[in-house]
């Protein structure tokens, strides 16, 4: 691989929305850049089923030789083994569309210009439109010249009491899952050298413009005085922030419209498609934003066409400070009648992009043609010749008589007369 691109080892869960995992291998040579976590669902009907990916990047200090020693994580109460390997670097020029996208970074404030370690809640914006996501980060900083050393004490306890305090119930969290041992970034402060070890990560998207408020919150740590031999507890408090959303601006639709920077595609699985035939027709929605709240309703049926209910896949990517991804929605189309058919008639979307601080209004320009016979009554491949075929076309007023068990009613009651006659004729000529 060649330097400047990020090596990676990964971890997949399946089946499971906990991301409970231990920290990955450090590898001697390597600076550490974060993770990324991917969570894909698809849904189908009342069914979702999730994978979810937390990848380690690695940037490699120079061309080389990297041993991968083999290790050992803890997933979700299970052991995974790795065998490691090599990672062989060269000195090749990256493409430009391999480079790593930089996480958006905002200098932060010290509390004291001559801080050597402070604790740093802070936030990329203070203020947002509603539904537009936030970065907000807990950090503690130790500057590289620290005379001081200290070491976390209960942090997992302490962690859990501080994101109680911090999480604001009027949003939505995309939380980056750092668990375990906190990340480690470097970072320069007004020309001093720091080491952040990153505690908590999320991007919230406020759901109202109801002011965010974070408190100040507060770590103990554990100092080594080496001169009186004891360790001592000092705790560092950080700054209260807000954040303010603001309204959309005035629309129409303005109830209907999610916030985002989107782009949309469709397809259809055939241009061409014969009456009482299903055809697949797929939405594709990607860009950065909150994926979850984002809909495409099923049309109503009409003369011309049947619409099914569609399946839902969504993959969300959290990732240098932003969540992105891409959300699909599969439907089924029956036509009833030959045409060539505007979708547009039946597939629109608006959403509001705060990069262009404007609303964006999507419809399909595909066509679709159709040919064949006009037919009322369709059936998808799922359904037709189950039991369930045409239900909705069964008259529930009318008296329902079961044939079959009235026939065997009537035979058993005819081989009963039989038997009864052939007994009288036995009693009559044993008498005469």
């Amino acid at each position: 691989m060649p330097l400047g691109k990020p090596y990676t080892i990964s971890v997949v869960i399946t089946g499971s929305e906990d991301r409970e995992y231990d920290r990955f291998p450090d590898i001697i040579g390597m600076s550490r850049r974060g993770t990324t976590t991917t969570t894909s669902t698809t849904t189908v009907g009342n069914r979702s089923e999730i994978v979810q990916r937390i990848t380690q990047n690695y940037i490699p200090n120079q061309p080389g030789n990297y041993v991968v020693t083999p290790f050992t994580m803890n997933v979700n109460g299970q052991s995974v083994q790795s065998m490691g390997g090599i990672v062989i670097v060269t000195d090749a020029i990256v493409k430009e569309a391999e480079l790593e996208e930089e996480e958006e970074v905002v200098e932060p404030m010290l509390p004291d210009a001559k801080a050597s370690a402070f604790l740093l809640l802070s936030a990329n914006r203070n203020q947002v439109y509603t539904g537009e996501g936030f970065n907000l980060s807990l950090g503690f900083f130790v500057a590289d010249d620290n005379p001081l050393e200290m070491d976390f004490y209960a942090l997992n306890l302490q962690l859990g009491a501080i994101l109680k305090q911090i999480r604001p119930a009027n949003c939505w969290e995309e939380n980056f899952g750092i668990r375990g041992e906190p990340q480690i970034f470097e970072t320069t402060i007004k020309g001093r050298k720091y080491t952040e070890y990153r505690l908590f990560q999320a991007v919230y998207f406020p759901l109202n413009t109801e002011r965010i408020q974070f408190p100040s919150v507060s770590l103990k740590m554990i100092v080594k005085n080496e001169k009186a031999g004891k360790q001592e507890f000092l705790t560092f408090s950080s700054k209260p922030i807000f954040i303010q959303p603001i309204a959309l601006p005035k629309d129409p639709q303005q109830n209907q419209a999610v916030t985002g920077d989107y782009t949309v595609r469709d397809e259809l699985s055939t241009q061409v498609v014969q009456t009482g035939k299903s055809v697949q027709y797929k939405i594709i929605i990607s860009g950065t934003g909150n994926l979850t709240p984002i809909l495409i309703p099923t049309p109503e049926n009409d003369n011309f066409f049947d619409f099914y209910p569609p399946s839902i896949q969504q993959s969300v990517v959290r990732r240098r400070g932003r969540v992105s991804g891409e959300k699909t929605f599969t439907f089924q189309i029956i036509p009833k009648q030959a045409g060539n058919f505007p979708l547009s008639t039946y597939f629109r979307w608006i959403f509001f992009n705060p990069r262009t601080k404007a609303y964006q209004r999507w419809k399909s320009d595909l066509v679709l043609k159709t040919q064949g016979e006009r037919v009322t009554n369709t059936d998808t491949d799922g359904l037709a010749g189950t039991i369930f075929s045409n239900l909705e076309n069964v008259d529930s007023t009318k008296p329902f008589v079961n044939v079959q068990a009235t026939i065997m009613s009537l035979a058993n009651g005819l081989l009963a007369i039989m038997v009864l006659g052939m007994a009288y004729i036995f009693v009559r000529s044993r008498r005469g």
